[in-house]
């Protein structure tokens, strides 16, 4: 293995933007860094075509939130925002990151979305996981890697998940990685127009879609997760243990 190459991490997670990660599975991402876990993100994009901020404050943000999530590492693509596509040219650095960091998990973005470069970059990632595989890829130069198992996160849809994960222990440190994007959020009191995120009531609609899944489960708040795979129950005694509520 080269020496150029990273230590290998538990877990991988792509964003279509920087912030994705952070708000659709923050919780994720802290419940692995307290159990002992090496993280890492991959950005597609550098979110340059977003309403309100820019690359260079998104830069700075992305810093601060990767700090507070304890990675191992972070690197961006440095592909188009809104303008991925499901091509193999767009595909190969994708393959490439996997190869390079080597994960168990790779964490990403679910199909089902409405914002055509989560949809696009879900699918990217699905033929760079299979990809990263074959050693003899067009355009690849490292060796192949097969992970454990691909995870979707949900963003602006959420499908039947295939697991629900208990972020209660980590919420507050969850929202402050998310706020970190300040500029997104409409936490800096910057300039650009209102989104789905950069208003008043976001926070509270936030805080409800997590406590929805996280009732689920008999917990406080909880992130729904998406694989195409059974998933194996150790102990399904500890597994369905009561959380303090009634699940609903």
């Amino acid at each position: 293995m080269s020496a150029d190459l990273p230590e290998p991490v538990d877990v991988l997670a792509f964003g279509p933007h920087p912030d994705d990660v952070e708000l659709c599975a923050g919780g994720f991402m802290l419940r692995c860094r307290d159990a002992g876990y090496r993280t890492a993100i991959v950005d597609f994009t550098r979110g340059e075509a977003g309403t309100r901020g820019n690359a260079a404050i998104r830069a700075r943000e992305t810093e601060a939130a990767s700090a507070l999530l304890g990675l191992a590492g972070r690197e961006n693509l440095g592909l188009p925002d809104a303008g991925l596509e499901v091509t193999h040219a767009m595909t190969v650095p994708v393959v490439e990151a996997i190869r390079r960091w080597r994960p168990r998990i790779v964490l990403g973005p679910c199909r089902d979305d409405r914002h055509p470069d989560h949809i696009a970059a879900a699918l990217l990632l699905r033929g760079a996981y299979y990809g990263a595989t074959i050693a003899r890829m067009p355009g690849t130069t490292l060796p192949p890697h097969r992970p454990d198992a691909l995870i979707e996160y949900f963003g602006h849809l959420e499908p039947t998940p295939s697991f629900v994960l208990d972020v209660t222990e980590v919420w507050e440190q969850r929202w402050a990685v998310a706020a970190c994007y300040a500029s997104q959020l409409g936490l800096d009191g910057g300039e650009g127009g209102e989104t789905n995120i950069a208003s008043g009531e976001f926070r509270r609609r936030y805080e409800s879609r997590f406590a929805y899944w996280g009732a689920r489960i008999g917990a406080q708040f909880g992130e729904p997760f998406r694989v195409d795979r059974a998933v194996p129950v150790d102990d399904p005694v500890a597994a369905f243990r009561k959380r303090g509520q009634a699940v609903l």
